[in-house]
């Protein structure tokens, strides 16, 4: 696989090396990924354990069905990429970006999430079961399905978000920002829900659950 010069990386400091698309590309456990520029390349169904990417840009990545335990993303940019069924257990996501990726049945179960965007992806039955979420945001995202059951998710942020159905029972939602985005049918105990943020309409909604009657 050659690697071409492409253009300089977001942050300014050394040039990303570009790998084109030539077929059949494989990933290794254990493999580190650096400074790297990666487009419509397929990795589907693939499985490696320990790979890590740091400070690189995935487009039009095919990743669907992959098998990617204990994967590091540390300052990467994901755009328009196919994560579908794939099953990222206990991966660590740092200061990275995921903007129009096909979510459906990821499975990020056991993750360390860090400051990180999740922008206008589709995340319909995704598995966040048992991570950590810390200054993660959701924008624009579809979560329908998703199960966030014993998640830590005190101070993310869903705007513009579709929760129907998502499941977060047993999650830890102080400081959990739910404000602009469409929360019926989300299954949620009472009590997991002290300290969120919720605007009005949520709030007489959340209160429905709890067979109160707000009267305006």
């Amino acid at each position: 696989m050659q690697r071409r010069p492409s253009s300089p990386s977001p942050s300014g400091s050394r040039p990303f090396q570009t790998v084109p698309f030539m077929g059949e590309a494989m990933l290794a456990s254990e493999a580190t990924v650096e400074g790297v520029a990666m487009e419509g390349l397929d990795f589907s169904g693939q499985a490696a354990t320990l790979a890590t990417f740091t400070r690189s840009r995935l487009t039009r990545v095919n990743l669907a069905g992959s098998r990617l335990s204990r994967l590091d993303l540390t300052e990467v940019r994901l755009e328009s990429c196919d994560l579908a069924n794939a099953a990222w257990l206990k991966a660590h996501l740092g200061r990275t970006r995921l903007e129009g990726c096909r979510m459906v049945g990821l499975d990020l179960s056991g993750s360390l999430i860090r400051n990180t965007v999740f922008e206008n992806c589709n995340g319909s039955f995704a598995h966040f079961r048992g991570a950590i979420l810390k200054s993660v945001r959701f924008q624009g995202c579809n979560l329908s399905g998703c199960s966030f059951q014993e998640a830590d998710l005190r101070g993310a942020v869903f705007q513009d978000c579709e929760l129907g159905e998502a499941q977060m029972s047993f999650a830890r939602l102080e400081g959990t920002d739910f404000r602009g985005s469409g929360i019926t049918g989300l299954r949620v105990r009472i009590e997991d829900l002290k300290g969120a943020i919720v605007e009005p309409a949520q709030a007489a909604y959340l209160a429905g659950l709890m067979g109160l009657k707000v009267i305006h």
